[in-house]
């Protein structure tokens, strides 16, 4: 019965996510750059394989996080904006099963969504391949293409974690994607700025145990997205080992978790007016 009622949730947030207009567009846009990617390749002499790998997979990324941004976000505040929350929590829905199955139908909605640009991407990547020497592509991998594109999905997984945390806190749309939109960036370069201390320090001879302890705290706590960022070893067909697939699949499924759990502890302490 619990299940049931999450996924009831899970279903009406993504069936409200599909008859987003915003959906459609960022659909068409993808598409668009997909295939644009067909004439660009024309531009390069060589290296055409790690264009194409390079061109597409930045699309599924940057498709994946105009949703997150732009759709899953809004469809979090619509439910308090238009108080469809109350009818929803007059029923048997407990405010956790309401937080689950709100992530489940995010989780459902940018899983479908991906797997369709994927499924396009390989299209025109195999097109692009098909309309080149061998010789162009000698790096390219499907193995690591499709690698490269579970980890973006990985990484989206994680992010709409922290949207629906950071909605749990506050019920204003563009504050939780101005949170998000933080989130991403600091993930994103968490690892050059842990890099950039340790160098500073050596260069100028000055290496304080506070800052490095506090350096390294901030490394574990805050989320590293770029270790889900795999798109220049896909482009030299390099494959990642699977203890780092198991790693990263377990990392994300225990932070995104984590994330969970507190929106839950907000979530039932919080009150709507």
């Amino acid at each position: 019965m619990i299940l049931v009622r999450i996924w009831s949730v899970a279903v009406l947030t993504y069936k409200e996510g599909i008859r987003d207009r915003a959906l459609h567009g960022i659909g068409l846009l993808a598409l668009f750059m997909l295939l644009a990617t067909l004439l660009a390749t024309q531009l390069f002499g060589y290296d055409i394989g790690k264009v194409t790998v390079d061109l597409t997979l930045s699309t599924i990324g940057l498709a994946g996080l105009l949703m997150t941004f732009f759709i899953n976000i809004n469809l979090i505040a619509k439910d308090i904006d238009k108080r469809t929350i109350y009818c929803v929590l007059s029923k048997p829905i407990s405010r956790s099963q309401y937080v689950l199955g709100k992530y489940i139908g995010l989780a459902l909605l940018i899983t479908v969504s991906l797997t369709c640009l994927i499924a396009f991407s390989s299209v025109v990547a195999y097109l692009c391949k098909a309309s080149y020497a061998e010789a162009y592509f000698k790096d390219f991998s499907w193995t690591c293409y499709y690698q490269a594109c579970g980890y973006e999905l990985l990484m989206l997984l994680l992010l709409n974690g922290f949207v629906l945390f950071y909605s749990s806190i506050t019920s204003s749309s563009f504050l939780t994607m101005l949170f998000a939109v933080s989130t991403y960036i600091v993930g994103q370069t968490i690892e050059e700025i842990v890099v950039f201390f340790q160098k500073e320090a050596e260069t100028i001879g000055f290496s304080s145990p506070l800052i490095q302890h506090t350096v390294e705290t901030f490394q574990y706590i805050l989320p590293n997205l770029s270790a889900f960022d795999i798109k220049t070893m896909a482009s030299h067909g390099k494959l990642m080992t699977m203890s780092h697939t198991v790693f990263l699949v377990g990392y994300s499924v225990a932070y995104t978790a984590l994330l969970l759990y507190m929106a839950i502890l907000i979530f039932k302490r919080r009150e709507f007016n």
